[in-house]
């Protein structure tokens, strides 16, 4: 896959498409087989793209991320599902991650498009992202738990989608924190 670039390609698009259909189609994401099978392609293409993307990465690195995103994930999820303060109610979160979303991606953009426009760090870039993601596992976990003190939250019929939802933060949680250890071990061996 390192040489032909058109699998990840392909697997990428999958699971991009698998995600849209199910974001703004009500019934394909309620509906029994169909739900089920969006489920299906989406897995498949992460797992091919992940895939790809960690085998750039040496295997202690992966590890540790795997590990890291772990121990971040189950945090997150446990703070979401037992906070029960409604001044503390993430489901209203939305909106406010969607602007800092769009923010992350155009800085991403204008960074690759025009390299000089910005100031950039890799590893600060990474950490945004995971924090980003972080906040997106938070906010759908409490979507999905819901119950008396959120505004907002999923129908009982969504959970297919929920789980997709949560296993894109949490996927994208680990992508960013390779970055950093990867980075980090990039850089502690060119000092050896």
């Amino acid at each position: 896959m390192h040489r032909n670039i058109l699998v990840p390609i392909l697997s990428l698009t999958l699971s991009l498409v698998s995600m849209i259909v199910m974001t703004f189609n009500v019934a394909a994401r309620q509906t029994a087989p169909l739900k089920w099978q969006l489920l299906s392609l989406f897995t498949i293409g992460e797992s091919i793209i992940v895939g790809f993307i960690s085998s750039f990465y040496p295997f202690k690195a992966i590890v540790s991320a795997m590990l890291t995103t772990a121990a971040a994930s189950g945090s997150v999820t446990m703070y979401s599902i037992l906070q029960t303060n409604p001044k503390y109610d993430l489901s209203q979160l939305g909106r406010a991650l969607t602007s800092a979303s769009i923010i992350f991606a155009l800085y991403g953009f204008l960074y690759i498009f025009f390299p000089g426009l910005v100031p950039y760090s890799e590893l600060l870039y990474s950490v945004g992202g995971a924090i980003l993601f972080s906040f997106y596992l938070s906010y759908h976990t409490r979507m999905i738990v819901t119950g008396k003190h959120s505004k907002y939250m999923m129908g009982y019929k969504d959970y297919v989608y929920g789980a997709m939802t949560l296993y894109s933060d949490i996927i994208n949680m680990f992508l960013y924190i390779l970055r950093i250890i990867g980075s980090a071990e990039s850089g502690s061996n060119r000092r050896d």
